[in-house]
């Protein structure tokens, strides 16, 4: 188990994917004080690496965390969590959306990528969350000093309330919306801002904002 020198009450955050949304939450989750591994396909691979983060084999992304948000491309899902050893009673976050070619969604009505993740790691806690809006808002979740909606997803009652304390944490206003079968309406709603700002080009400076 390592010990990094924080406080007893910050979370060991895993993140598997080493792309440009794992590597930004990753300096999220590290300015805010929570130790951060990020996991890989394979360390003996050329990629770059901060000091501040361990780097670890996707594999043993479990070992050491908490909680572990899957980062990789949403139709490649699948083939990056198999494997991953004992994630029996670990907290997921599924940040994915099965996005194919021509930004079509490959899953939705009757499945997500959230209910599909939660299948095959039955025994784990899957929360879908943060897959609404681009890596810039991730980053800087306020518009206008007001804080954007996420909305949260998830099967087990604690570990909900533990992704929302963190999302809460990260600037965010969260919302838990229900179980893992929202996943199938959050993931289309991710649409709207990928269309708006991916497509047409639109500023980043958009996102929801639920009054309630």
């Amino acid at each position: 188990m390592r010990n990094n020198g924080f406080k007893e009450e910050n979370m060991n955050i895993g993140i598997l994917g080493n792309g440009v949304i794992g590597n930004a939450l990753a300096e999220v989750f590290h300015k805010l004080g929570h130790p951060v591994q990020i996991g890989v396909k394979s360390l003996k691979e050329e990629f770059e690496k901060k000091h501040y983060i361990e780097y670890v084999e996707g594999k043993d992304i479990t070992e050491d965390n908490e909680i572990i948000v899957i980062a990789v491309p949403g139709n490649k899902v699948e083939k990056a969590i198999t494997g991953i050893k004992n994630p029996e009673g670990k907290i997921f976050i599924d940040l994915t959306n099965p996005i194919g070619e021509d930004f079509i969604l490959t899953r939705g009505r009757y499945t997500s990528n959230g209910e599909v993740i939660q299948e095959i790691l039955k025994d784990s806690h899957i929360v879908k969350t943060l897959n609404t809006l681009g890596v810039e808002k991730l980053i800087d979740p306020c518009i206008n000093e007001k804080r954007l909606t996420m909305m949260i997803a998830g099967n087990n009652k604690i570990a909900n309330k533990k992704v929302e304390e963190l999302i809460l944490e990260m600037g965010f206003d969260p919302m838990i919306v229900g179980d893992i079968h929202f996943s199938r309406y959050l993931e289309p709603l991710a649409m709207i801002w990928i269309e708006m700002v991916r497509k047409q080009g639109k500023s980043f400076e958009n996102g929801l904002i639920w009054i309630r």
